[in-house]
């Protein structure tokens, strides 16, 4: 189900018609929904010279929308497949597009691109997505932490969608989040964060420590830690600092 709901939100998103495919499928409603909360909270958020951290920034689908809001932000997008990495920097000349992986600390790994589903890439292999649905190829990347390549930058919101290893990110991010304080927007779906060994409950962990309050991005919570370790269908999250 989760497959399905995701890989039909982003036909949707790629067609520019959600509404055609949401009117059809409860699980694509919900992925529009919480679509539209990632641009409400993009809009509450950034300011005209804000910086927006992408972190597995894709084809740009949520960069494009920080740039129209605040073009003069001096943002950075992080993606380590190649040719998705040269594609950002072609079409965002203004962003500081980074080829790079984000985990918890720098070191050289082997990558799953799906080359059918790029969106479902990762450092490991969702097994949902078979080799006729993705056309896996496995590249090496390089990975880096969010401490090392923001130093010295105060971003006012950060977006993590690394499938199933935002834990890792957050890892790296230690002196950021106490630095910066910024917004999360971040993925985190129980069965992709397995798929690092990672119990649910490790990134309510985590920011509760740094002082965060967890909800969904359309507004709903805060969540309790055992409420967000069962997920409820919720994909996409929100982290707000206490103070």
């Amino acid at each position: 189900m989760t497959f399905t709901r995701r890989a039909i939100g982003r036909l949707a998103r790629r067609l520019g018609r959600p509404e055609l495919v949401s009117a059809f499928y409860a699980g694509a409603r919900a992925e529009e929904h919480e679509r539209i909360g990632i641009a409400a909270v993009l809009a509450a958020t950034l300011r005209g010279d804000g910086c927006y951290v992408d972190v597995g920034a894709n084809r740009g689908q949520v960069l494009r929308e920080a740039v129209r809001l605040a073009p003069a932000g001096g943002h950075v997008a992080f993606e380590p497949i190649p040719e998705l990495a040269r594609e950002l920097a072609r079409e965002f000349p203004g962003v500081d597009c980074r080829q790079l992986a984000i985990g918890a600390h720098r070191e050289q790994a082997r990558f799953c691109h799906f080359r059918s589903l790029d969106g479902w890439s990762g450092l490991r292999r969702n097994p949902e997505v078979s080799d006729q649905q993705g056309a896996p190829e496995y590249i090496d990347v390089q990975v880096s932490t969010l401490d090392e390549e923001l130093a010295g930058r105060d971003p006012l919101i950060v977006k993590i969608d690394v499938e199933g290893a935002e834990l890792a990110v957050l890892e790296g991010a230690g002196e950021l989040l106490a630095r910066a304080r910024p917004v999360l927007i971040f993925e985190h779906v129980p069965e992709a964060t397995a798929l690092y060994g990672d119990a649910p409950e490790g990134i309510w962990d985590l920011l509760a420590d740094a002082r965060y309050r967890i909800m969904t991005v359309t507004g709903a919570g805060p969540f309790d830690r055992a409420a967000f370790a069962r997920g409820g269908g919720v994909v996409n999250w929100l982290a707000v600092p206490e103070n």
